[in-house]
C-alpha cells in the first residue's frame, strides 16, 4: 500500500495508511515482548477497524500474557461488535487468571446480549467461583435485562 506524504515548511512527512498500521500493529501482537503485544492490542482496539477482530480474538484466546489477553478483551468492547459473543463466554468461563475472567464478565455486561445470561448464571452457581467474579457476573446479568446502568459498580 503506498503512503501519503505532505510538504510542510519545506519538510516531508509521511501519513500510514490504516491498512499499513493494521498491518504492522498485528505483526507486533503476533511476535513483540508481552508489553509491546498489550499494547498492540490496544491500538488495534483504538483504531476501530473490524477487520482487526480475529487477531483481538486469537490473542484474547491464547495469548500467554494475561495483560495482553485482558487488553484484546477491552479492544473488542471498544469495536462492540456482537459476532464474537461466544469468544468473550468461553473466557469467562474458562481463563486461567481470575481477572481476564472478570475483564470478559464486564464485557458481556456491556454488550447486552441475552445470549450471555444462562453462561453468567453458571458462573454464579459455579462451585469455589470467587466472590468478586460472582459479584460481577450478578452485576453483568442486571445490567443485560436493564436493572442497573452501571456495570462497574
Amino acid at each position: 500500500m503506498i503512503s501519503e506524504y505532505i510538504k510542510i515548511r519545506g519538510r516531508e512527512y509521511t501519513f500510514m495508511s490504516v491498512e499499513d498500521d493494521i498491518s504492522n500493529v498485528v505483526d507486533e501482537l503476533k511476535y513483540g515482548h508481552p508489553e509491546t503485544r498489550k499494547a498492540a492490542a490496544i491500538r488495534l482496539g483504538r483504531i476501530r477497524d473490524k477487520r482487526v477482530i480475529p487477531y483481538l480474538v486469537k490473542a484474547m484466546l491464547t495469548d500467554t500474557y494475561l495483560w495482553t489477553r485482558i487488553s484484546a478483551i477491552q479492544s473488542l468492547t471498544w469495536i462492540a461488535d456482537q459476532s464474537i459473543i461466544e469468544d468473550i463466554i468461553s473466557v469467562a468461563r474458562n481463563d486461567k487468571e481470575e481477572l481476564v475472567r472478570k475483564t470478559a464478565i464486564e464485557t458481556l455486561g456491556a454488550f447486552k446480549n441475552e445470549e450471555a445470561i444462562d453462561p453468567l448464571y453458571e458462573i454464579v452457581k459455579e462451585e469455589g467461583c470467587p466472590s468478586e467474579l460472582v459479584r460481577v457476573a450478578s452485576i453483568a446479568i442486571e445490567k443485560i435485562r436493564g436493572t442497573t446502568s452501571d456495570i462497574s459498580s
